[in-house]
């Protein structure tokens, strides 16, 4: 477990009950840090969280200060400036620092049904705008205020294992997915004589609501059964099952605590062996 005691965390796109946004909130108010969650308003709720009665961040604010942690929630669209300038003013305001920024946040973009000669100008432009713009508009504000603070920090952003390799039929996502690793790239660099680190983690497939789209747009391409695409992409894992993820947010919390003050500019794949690169 890291030690993040007296730490302040933002996570961006929080709001999903099996999405790995939650996952990383809450280990990292497991491993000391208050937290700020945020989400964009509005979209479409899984029928499974509809008949729990989850409420997104507000539900998952419960469930951190049920750990004896604050938190906050902070609704956010990565893609709008202002909200983001408003996400970050509201933590400092709150807590009165900022020592860790997750961009989680993303959109997949109809991957795994999308080739990009077929593909809708307008999906393109809002892919891009959210998973590539909108890190660099939380990176940017959120580094900001590390660097007048003086304190140093962490940011983690989430590439996919999409941005490793291209891959056929993922529109957008996969191409903006390799541009976040040549963000984190270029602004650990940037931001190392501040102190503050800047890494990445690329999941593989992972049990949540935005997998198994994935896995249904495939097998409706395909013509064949989702649990049978669900079951043949297990098969190539070398460990040979999905990821669950509290395994991502174990990353993320490594790369987030001291015990990573030597790591910068790394990206890390967490997907059971499926790419060693």
């Amino acid at each position: 477990m890291a030690d993040l005691k007296e730490k302040v965390a933002v996570v961006t796109g929080a709001a999903r009950y099996r999405g790995i946004g939650r996952a990383i909130a809450l280990r990292l108010a497991r491993d000391g840090a208050d937290v700020v969650v945020s989400a964009r308003g509005g979209g479409n709720v899984p029928d499974h969280e509809l008949e729990m009665g989850w409420q997104g961040t507000a539900s998952l604010v419960g469930e951190i200060e049920g750990m004896g942690r604050r938190a906050l929630a902070i609704e956010c669209d990565v893609t709008d400036r202002a909200q983001v300038a408003d996400l970050i003013d509201g933590t400092l305001k709150a807590f009165g620092r900022l020592d860790i920024v997750v961009n989680n946040a993303g959109v997949p973009s109809g991957a795994g049904a999308t080739p990009v000669v077929s593909m809708d100008d307008e999906e393109w432009l809002h892919t891009v705008d959210v998973n590539l713009n909108g890190v660099y508009h939380v990176s940017k504000a959120g580094a900001r205020a590390m660097i007048d603070a003086g304190n140093g920090g962490a940011i983690v952003n989430l590439s996919s294992t999409a941005g490793r390799v291209g891959m056929a039929n993922y529109g957008a996502y996969s191409a903006t997915k390799f541009a976040v690793i040549g963000l984190t790239q270029q602004m650990a660099v940037e931001l190392a004589p501040s102190g503050i680190r800047v890494n990445c983690i690329c999941p593989g497939s992972t049990d949540t609501d935005m997998m198994d789209g994935t896995f249904r747009r495939v097998a409706g391409l395909v013509g064949t059964e989702f649990e049978r695409i669900k079951k043949g992409v297990r098969r190539q894992v070398p460990l040979g099952r999905q990821g669950d993820v509290s395994e991502q947010a174990a990353a993320v919390a490594f790369l987030a605590s001291d015990d990573a003050s030597y790591i910068t500019g790394q990206t890390l794949n967490v997907d059971g062996g499926l790419r060693m690169d």
